[in-house]
């Protein structure tokens, strides 16, 4: 952090678009953490610093650059050199001269194989050029079998080291371009019986802790971010102050003597002080992770968003807001669909906050970026932003702002980023899961047209009320009830009125029943209303035909919607078989349409 502490000084505060995995240099490898780039307010930036070589990705880095451009935003990019930009560049080829000059010249290793990255890097390139310029200014002949590649990872690396001892010709000393590879080389050189540095040499590049902690310890050359700091104040002073917004500065590695190389350097303060940091973290590491795996997990068995959020109250969490895409709280689809997005879009929602004092789940506006911001700006925190994602599609954006931040803190982050993304990712799925089951369920369960019970599932319904009552003597009221003039509707006015005055007789059917009668649509046209307890049925009839007069009177359809209506009671102590039930109350309805046509008819 001594970013911040530099920018600090000089007034300013910063916030750090973060991403937890490698992009790499391919497009096909951007996935949705990249959204978090979309997140910088250029309205409210004064300046942008770019980690090119943290970002790993042109395609991503030059939209930041050309969007900062646009708003008239300077910006300093680190690792790469840019006209547009200032530019603080680590002076690679120098330090990697410095460690082959070391082992050649210092050493007088007369056999060197030098174990590049990507062949085509241009990276991997420059150091081999360097490489051969050195080897052959002491008198040594470059030959192309002094080269090997190990892609800057450690299996690859492998691979390499095993090929090069198959060869049978063994060198003195293997330079690599990267110290993950050298670690490994020297993995390898170990399991085949051979002595660093006693029967071979091996260095690395870069300065990565690891190089400390290795056995022996790894001669390298540091080009860590660290170093470039003092370079990008200077940057970002004269900027502030003289408005100068080109410009390049050159950082030069500083060269790690180890003993992998010959060398005798006992720092032991300085191995013991990274030993415990990593058994700190390391530790840390394996109990926070059993804690976490469980607040996934309960996270995704929610069902509720409010208790969904609450489980990332625990003591492991701290210092963290979680905005989310409001779309997220919409268990009526399915977020997942479509695949990735790489934008925000402007009505986000608050989903946590671990501040318990302001924390209330709310839409929030994306541009304001995190509640209380003036507050946790004032403390001169960092602000560290990094992307909710799940099956690689952005659900939001988390905020750490630590107040007393250590490097386990910092560690801890893309374990936690994770928790949520996984939790969430599982509470949404679970929700729109929940929806289309509900759906399914009122599909087999319901009427499509009227919303009342199909038959099969009305007998069900009906089956499980009788056996609740066994033993019980309680009234049972049947109404059926028959649209009157379907035909009629249906020939003169189409089956799209006739369906509308089906619906309509349902929903007075269902709206004058009390609410745990059991209604079904029985056939086209007639629906049947089953009542166990007290109720007045000559009450519903009259509700049910006001209901329709006054539909009559307000909608103005050419065709009057009116039904017949039978009422049978009952106990259950008598007869319910279902059919008998039917039949008794629908010769009450029959006799009620006789009357009404010798009505009509004088």
């Amino acid at each position: 952090m001594q970013l911040n502490k530099g920018l600090k000084e000089l007034n300013a505060s910063l916030f750090i678009y973060n991403v937890n995995t490698d992009l790499y240099w391919s497009d096909d490898n951007i996935r949705a953490e990249s959204a978090v780039f979309g997140l910088v307010d250029m309205q409210m930036t004064d300046v942008v610093i770019v980690m090119y070589e943290r970002i790993k990705n042109k395609t991503i880095t030059d939209k930041v650059i050309e969007s900062a451009h646009r708003h008239n935003v300077p910006v300093i990019i680190v690792d790469a050199q840019r006209e547009d930009c200032i530019s603080i560049c680590f002076d690679y080829k120098k330090g990697f001269e410095e460690v082959v000059r070391h082992v050649i010249e210092f050493h007088g290793a007369k056999k060197p194989h030098f174990l590049g990255g990507f062949k085509g890097n241009i990276f991997s390139d420059e150091r081999m050029e360097v490489f051969r310029k050195v080897i052959e200014e002491n008198g040594i002949e470059f030959t192309e079998d002094m080269v090997s590649y190990g892609n800057f990872w450690a299996k690859p690396a492998r691979e390499a080291a095993e090929a090069l001892l198959a060869k049978g010709d063994i060198p003195d000393a293997i330079i690599c371009a990267n110290d993950i590879m050298a670690l490994n080389v020297c993995a390898v050189l170990f399991e085949h019986g051979y002595k660093v540095p006693d029967d071979i040499i091996v260095t690395g590049f870069d300065g990565i802790d690891e190089i400390n902690l290795s056995i022996p310890r790894m001669t390298s050359s540091y080009c860590g971010c660290a170093a470039s700091v003092p370079s990008i104040v200077d940057a970002l002073t004269k900027l502030f102050n003289d408005g100068v917004k080109t410009g390049s500065y050159l950082v030069e590695p500083e060269l790690i003597i180890n003993s992998s190389c010959g060398c005798d350097n006992s720092d032991d303060e300085l191995r013991n002080g990274i030993i415990r940091s990593f058994n700190d973290r390391f530790y840390r590491y394996q109990d926070d992770s059993v804690v976490l795996s469980a607040i996934t997990e309960s996270m995704q068995s929610c069902t509720d968003i409010v208790d969904c959020a609450c489980k990332l109250f625990t003591d492991k969490i701290r210092d963290l807001v979680c905005i989310i895409n409001k779309e997220c709280i919409d268990s009526k689809r399915n977020y997942f669909a479509g695949g990735p997005r790489m934008d925000f879009p402007e009505e986000m929602f608050v989903f946590f906050d671990s501040d318990l004092a302001s924390f209330r789940q709310r839409p929030f506006k994306r541009r304001d970026i995190i509640p209380n911001l003036d507050k946790i700006v004032e403390n001169g925190d960092p602000l560290i932003f990094n992307v909710i994602s799940y099956m690689n599609v952005p659900l939001g954006y988390t905020c750490f702002h630590f107040s007393d931040y250590d490097i386990v803190d910092f560690c801890k982050i893309p374990q936690i980023v994770n928790t949520v993304g996984s939790g969430l990712g599982g509470y949404v799925n679970l929700k729109y899961q929940l929806y289309l089951t509900a759906r399914i369920e009122r599909m087999y369960k319901f009427d499509s047209l009227t919303g009342l019970y199909n038959r099969l599932s009305f007998s069900n319904e009906f089956e499980q009320r009788k056996r609740s009552l066994i033993g019980q003597k309680v009234p049972v009221t049947v109404i059926l009830v028959d649209l009157d003039g379907l035909k009629y509707i249906n020939d003169n006015y189409g089956h799209g009125a006739g369906d509308n005055a089906i619906r309509t007789v349902a929903q007075a059917l269902k709206s004058s029943c009390p609410e745990d009668a059991i209604c079904v649509r029985f056939g086209g046209d007639e629906m049947l209303a089953v009542i166990t307890g007290n109720c007045v049925p000559e009450q519903i009839k009259y509700d049910i035909n006001r209901k329709l007069n006054r539909y009559n009177t307000t909608e103005g359809k050419p065709y009057l919607i009116a039904a017949s209506m039978g009422i049978y009671r009952t106990d259950t102590t008598q007869n319910t078989d279902f059919e008998f039930l039917v039949k008794e109350t629908d010769a009450d309805m029959y006799a009620e349409k006789i009357a009404k046509r010798r009505h009509l008819n004088g």
